[in-house]
């Protein structure tokens, strides 16, 4: 039995759509548990609906609290969910019917291999579509450079996720860990890939298995550039461009400092090295900062992104 765990707030217009696309799944036993934030759009209604239309299938998590944040409503939904494995779902993406089938195959490859005691995360591309399901990219992953990149090491994802939330399926290991997520986890998803990377494993799927739908009331979108690389280099360049970019960094090293106080007396040597080391790159000289990067593996993902992240390894303190 999977339990998808619906985080919802004012998605009523496209959350029928979602609900469908997830009760039809193929070749695997699914229910749903769900919460909503706080809506006022009709979303609530729609929940209760499905929660008596399907009394075995959909339950919805009732409290008086208002994270405000998709992290913390997904953080409560795994603090409740019981099963064996969890899968994260938005509120307003469709689903294709062998989702869960693929996941569900490399995550039983994953268990032969690990152990089902094993913290284990499986993630599959997605393929990007407007408001009315039209293909806008079929992959997400070659849209944003990163389909040579489908299983990144422990070190690069300290600097830089690519596992989109919605795709995700995580075994009771993981669930169990993710139950105490800091408020220094910059996204669910990101905490779930750093957890199973420094504890156990990932295993990417190769085929879109979400259209993942983008319009005007996303709360995090898919990043499909299409921006000439002169106006890329510019906005690399520009001083807004360097504040966001220091600003993630600190939010990096709080979220490594975080997993290194949770989860650093499970991690096997080298991967709690690699975290101290990152760490400890803040008081490095320039040189210093260079030569840990690389002997770390703390490269990002893909070549564009590489030659950004020495642009700013290179800058003065």
């Amino acid at each position: 039995m999977i339990e998808v765990l619906l985080a919802t707030y004012n998605g009523a217009r496209f959350l029928r759509e979602q609900i469908e696309s997830v009760l039809s799944q193929e070749k695997v036993s699914v229910r749903i548990l769900a919460r909503d934030d706080g809506s006022n759009d009709g979303t609530q209604k729609i929940l209760a609906d499905y929660a008596t239309w399907y009394p075995d299938n959909f339950r919805v998590v009732h409290d008086a609290l208002r994270t405000g944040t998709a992290r913390g409503n997904f953080g409560l939904l795994l603090q409740t969910t019981d099963a064996d494995y969890a899968a994260f779902c938005d509120q307003d993406d469709v689903w294709l019917p062998n989702k869960l089938h693929y996941s569900m195959a490399a995550m039983r490859m994953l268990e032969s291999r690990h152990g089902a005691h094993t913290p284990l995360l499986v993630y599959t591309d997605l393929r990007v579509v407007n408001e009315r399901l039209q293909t806008v990219s079929d992959s997400l992953w070659q849209s944003n450079s990163l389909a040579n990149v489908q299983t990144p090491s422990f070190a690069e994802l300290l600097t830089e996720n690519v596992v989109t939330g919605c795709t995700a399926l995580l075994n009771r290991a993981l669930i169990d860990r993710m139950k105490t997520m800091p408020a220094t986890a910059q996204m669910h998803d990101h905490w779930a890939a750093l957890i199973a990377s420094s504890l156990g494993a990932m295993a990417a799927v190769p085929q879109p298995t979400v259209l993942y739908r983008q319009h005007a009331s996303n709360v995090v979108g898919a990043i499909v550039s299409q921006s000439s690389f002169s106006a890329k280099v510019a906005r690399f360049l520009s001083k807004e461009g360097v504040a966001a970019r220091h600003k993630q960094a600190v939010a990096d090293r709080a979220q490594a400092r975080s997993l290194l106080e949770l989860h650093g007396i499970e991690m096997p040597n080298e991967r709690r090295k690699i975290v101290e080391g990152f760490l400890a790159m803040e008081d490095l000289s320039r040189i210093q900062r260079l030569r840990t990067t690389s002997s770390l593996g703390l490269w990002r993902p893909d070549r564009q992104r590489r030659i950004a992240q020495l642009l700013d390894l290179l800058r003065k303190k």
